[in-house]
């Protein structure tokens, strides 16, 4: 009788075990060319295998700066995202060390990157962003930076862009930010390169660095919404 009634226990836990994994949600990656890189790859590996149902979408060139030639609130708007989108994770800002374009319109004027409205223009453009997806009930909005470069002078543009995306997620009620700091100026560990020739993209290596460095606060932000639905 005993034995019956611990496999009862033992099957009733499994169930409830099994039933949180599939009830964790879909999870949304979408960003830059690094999403379909190695480094998309990674995250998306790890999500699925957590028990997200994912899906990824990563666009050469992305970014916010320039919606005339990708509009990436357009393609969100396309996405079947409501409240069972535990969380969608926008891997943007490293496309965006440019001159912004003011709208997706064929109507629209530059604002250059020397411009003193360059800063907020940016950093409104990326809280509407994040914001349409908090109103569609999307349960965290996690906006990983862009990671470290090997350029110079585009590594220190990112230190515009970084605080800009930071701002504009602790604006808005469902948006969090990530930084993947933490590689610049050693690009090599034990002789292997954590960047690709272009000195931007991550080798598979420079993936699972900064993946490694980031993961756990990424984590951190999804577990209220496992509580949730489970």
């Amino acid at each position: 009788m005993c034995c019956a009634v611990a496999v009862l226990a033992a099957a009733s836990w499994l169930a409830r075990d099994v039933r949180a994994v599939s009830n964790r949600g879909a999870f949304v990656v979408l960003g830059s060319s690094s999403v379909n890189g190695s480094f998309g790859r990674l995250i998306v590996s790890d999500f699925k295998r957590l028990g997200y149902r994912v899906s990824r979408h990563g666009f050469p060139s992305a970014g916010l700066s320039r919606p005339d030639f990708l509009d990436l609130r357009q393609v969100l708007d396309r996405l079947p995202l409501d409240g069972g989108t535990a969380g969608v994770l926008l891997y943007v800002g490293g496309n965006d060390a440019q001159s912004l374009w003011s709208d997706a319109s064929g109507r629209g004027t530059w604002i250059r990157w020397q411009d003193a409205r360059w800063s907020s223009t940016y950093e409104a453009r990326a809280s509407d962003l994040i914001r349409s997806l908090c109103e569609r009930h999307v349960q965290h909005v996690i906006v990983l930076a862009p990671a470290d470069v090997v350029r110079a002078r585009l590594q220190a543009r990112l230190d515009r862009i970084r605080p800009a995306l930071r701002r504009a997620a602790h604006a808005t009620s469902c948006g969090h930010f990530v930084s993947t700091a933490g590689d610049a100026g050693r690009f090599e560990v034990g002789g292997v390169s954590l960047r690709t020739g272009d000195g931007i993209h991550m080798t598979p290596a420079g993936a699972k660095r900064v993946w490694k460095r980031v993961r756990e606060r990424v984590l951190g932000y999804m577990t209220d919404s496992v509580a949730q639905l489970n």
